[in-house]
Parts: C-alpha cells; structure tokens; sequence
C-alpha cells in the first residue's frame, strides 16, 4: 500500500476508563498521526454504531483506517462492522497484550475478531502467531512534547511509578519496593499505599489505599520515603526528571490467567511460569532523562543497546537489583552516560512519532 503525505487517514480509537487509564496516549496517538502531515479525522467507537460508522467512511473516502482500539467490546464491535462494511484497509495497535485478549468476566475473546482487519500491531511478541491475521510486533512509545529531560535537579535517587494492584500482584512486587525504600526520602515511590507499613489484612489495605483519604494521608511527615501519585503525565515526566535511576518490572498478573492459557495452551509463558507485558514507562524513563534499572524481557534487547543505554535486572534477583541501584548510584558518570545514551536512543526511535513511521512502512511492504 502507498502511503503519502496526500493519504487520507480516518482513526477509530476508544476512550480511557476503568483497566484502560491512559487517556494522554488515547488523545495523543490520533493528534501525532494528524501532525505528521496526513489528513485525517478521528471518530470515538464508544459513540460510533454501524450507520456512523458507514456514514464517516462514504463522506471522508479515506484511504486508510487507522484503529487505536484496546478495549476487548469495542474491538469486537468494530469487527463486526468490518463483515458488513469494509471498503478500505483497516489496521489496529493494540497495547493491551497479554491482559486483555480475553475477558473471563463476560466470556469473550478477541482472537476471531482480529481476523476481520488487515493488519495488527501489538506489544507483545509471543502474540504475533496467535492473532488471525497478518501481525507485526509494535511496543508503546511516548509523546517526546510531554516526556523530555527538562534539566531539574535530582532530588530522588530511585523512584518508580506503578500500581500495586490486589494482594497476588502486591505480594510479586513487594520485595522490589521494599529494596528501592531502603533509600528512605531518597525514593519516590508513585504508588497506591505508603512504605514504612507492612502488609495488611484486605479491610486495612483497601482502607490505607482509599483515593479519597490519600491526599490526606500523604501529608503525614513519616512515610518511609517520598509517596505522591501524579495527576498527569507531565507530573510523571517531572518525578523521572528529578530521579537518578527510574526502576520498573514488566511481570503482570490477573483474574484473565487461567482463561488466556485455556484459549492458548502453546502461549509460550516466561522461565518463570509468568506473564510479562512490555509497558510505556521503558520509553517514558528514558524520555525522561533519568536511567532506566529495568527487570529484564528478551523484547529488550531489539530495542536498547543493554548495559549501554539501559540497564536491566532478572526477575526474583533482589540482591542484583540492591547492587546495581548502590554501583550506578556511587558511580555518577558511568549512569549518567548510560542515561544520555538511552535519551538519545529514545528520542531517536521510541517516540509515538516514530511508532507511527514505523507501523506505516511496515503497511508499505505489506499491504
């Protein structure tokens, strides 16, 4: 397919709610597609049926419909669309894998629904085979306008952001908060619940977790170490501006566990018998300016020259993870060249700008 600067590019995104908050890449990704010059208009699925659906394809005549679809109803939905309407290539990117290929809650999948688009790009690799059509491996990125190094002091000397999630997640990430809070007010944590506290029965956790108290909470003086929780992404950008070492894990966990290995029982699971999911916030460190102390996923090294740009742990190995933040703490040149380095690299090739170069010359050869 040819793709020009004259290609008509109509986008189909969800909007963000629930599992799915990241409302800045849904607004972002059709705004950048916009501004690398194509002509473009950009329709919510949530509001669209299939007569608004048919309707905007007949008046626009775009040449591509490009999807942002990560929600497993609306994927469907824009499927069944496509049985009774599909005049022009359609692809979707979804970042959503492996967590929402299946929705044990209401039974449904979206393996057969991919069949119907013409292409699809998602994070995870070990997917790639699965999907019922042609397929291409396509981590998140970040918008470079919001994740840049803006030159603040570095206040913290680790700081992570992340939810904890229900018990059987915050007990797999427990023991790495407990090493990055040893650095006390040094660390900031962007969490759901404050260090210096163990782990409570379920009645006291959801009590001490409470978004309606957690702004009070937060401004008791005793906390362990630093505990905010950013209202934004530029807030995020602003606590990794200010950090030394951002730290970040890539294993997930979750209710869809035992549906996603009964649909896929060949799903090639991690030495560890776990699921791991490639997230935004390897590209948002490094956006960031701050060094990148990641557990390793093998995806890792297509993406970053390791030990070079970014520099990673092995899952369940604590007392890596304690020497590598005490050595690149100590050794202030050696992280922060390694920090310039996965700056540069980022900026160069992990950009949602770049993404979407990338997806489109993929579509090029393929299509």
């Amino acid at each position: 397919m040819k793709i020009k600067i004259d290609t008509k590019i109509l986008v189909i995104s969800d909007t963000t709610s629930g599992a799915y908050r990241y409302q800045y890449a849904f607004d972002c990704v059709p705004q950048i597609i916009s501004k690398l010059g194509y002509t473009t208009i950009i329709i919510n699925s949530e509001d669209t049926d299939f007569a608004k659906f048919k309707q905007s394809i007949k008046q626009f005549m775009p040449d591509l419909i490009f999807c942002y679809l990560q929600k497993p109803l609306e994927i469907i939905k824009i499927s069944g669309f496509l049985k009774e309407y599909h005049p022009v290539p359609i692809i979707n990117w979804f970042l959503e894998d492996p967590n929402a290929v299946v929705n044990p809650s209401n039974n449904i999948n979206i393996l057969d629904a991919t069949a119907n688009f013409d292409f699809w790009f998602s994070q995870d690799s070990r997917m790639q085979k699965f999907w019922k059509t042609k397929a291409a491996f396509m981590p998140p990125g970040f918008d470079e306008n919001v994740y840049y190094d803006a030159g603040l002091e570095q206040r913290f000397d680790v700081s992570y952001i992340g939810q904890l999630g229900p018990r059987y997640v915050t007990e797999m990430y427990w023991p790495y908060m407990k090493e990055l809070a040893r650095y006390g007010q040094k660390a900031m944590l962007c969490i759901d619940r404050p260090m210096g506290i163990p782990l409570l029965p379920k009645p006291l956790e959801k009590f001490i977790r409470s978004q309606k108290r957690r702004k009070l909470f937060q401004k008791f003086p005793f906390w362990k170490c630093g505990w905010i929780n950013p209202a934004d992404e530029k807030e995020k950008c602003r606590v990794i501006n200010q950090s030394k070492i951002h730290f970040g894990m890539v294993r997930v966990r979750g209710e869809w566990e035992t549906a996603f290995k009964e649909l896929l029982p060949e799903y090639p699971l991690d030495k560890h018998g776990l699921f791991y999911q490639l997230k935004g916030r390897v590209f948002q460190a490094v956006g960031g300016g701050a060094m990148l102390l990641n557990e390793y996923c093998p995806e890792l090294e297509d993406l970053f020259d390791i030990g070079k740009e970014i520099v990673t742990f092995e899952f369940g190995n604590l007392k890596e993870v304690r020497e590598k933040l005490s050595w690149y703490l100590s050794h202030d040149d050696e992280r922060e060249r390694i920090a310039r380095a996965g700056y540069e690299r980022g900026r160069k090739q992990h950009t949602f700008r770049s993404r979407i170069k990338q997806i489109f010359d993929i579509i090029r050869k393929s299509l």
